[in-house]
């Protein structure tokens, strides 16, 4: 599945957050970089995932194959990840049918916030006008990655980012 995206770093936080949906995020990274293997649970959903860049030195458009785990597999797989993150994801809904997915990261991550947005086709993508609380956009940032942030403190990337 081609996955395309822009993460952006959040301004401010959208009131009455208990009003969209949400779920618990749980994943975990089993090899390093370049392009490692992440293994997530999402709500009571599990899967196995790779992601391959489609263009060099591009993080907006990526080839995504994700392998559906049952929960015996995740627990069976879970001792062997190297670095993991937990998060909140609530599905924020925008104008002309986009989702603005707000991640709120747990633990050592609490604090820290980005949003993300996927889209049908890069067009698309490239006109788009991000909402007001949308702050700065770091799609092409190496801290905005998952599998960067996985197994670091808020204190540890607070030289990468400003945090609003």
């Amino acid at each position: 599945m081609l996955e395309i995206e822009k993460t952006y770093l959040v301004k401010n936080i959208p009131d009455n957050l208990s009003s969209y949906n949400s779920e618990k995020i749980k994943q975990g990274y089993i090899s390093s970089t370049p392009s490692p293997l992440r293994i997530r649970q999402k709500g009571n959903k599990f899967e196995l995932t790779k992601k391959l860049p489609v263009k060099e030195n591009d993080y907006s458009v990526a080839e995504e194959i994700n392998i559906p785990l049952t929960e015996s597999e995740f627990n069976k797989l879970w001792p062997t990840v190297e670095k993991y993150l937990e998060k909140i994801r609530y599905q924020i809904p925008l104008k002309n049918n986009l989702v603005a997915e707000l991640d709120l990261y747990q633990n050592n991550l609490k604090g820290l916030a980005f949003v993300e947005v996927e889209f049908e086709s890069e067009t698309e993508m490239e006109s788009f006008k991000p909402p007001s609380w949308f702050g700065k956009d770091v799609t092409q940032e190496d801290f905005s990655a998952n599998s960067f942030l996985a197994g670091k403190t808020l204190t540890e990337i607070k030289s990468y980012i400003k945090i609003n």
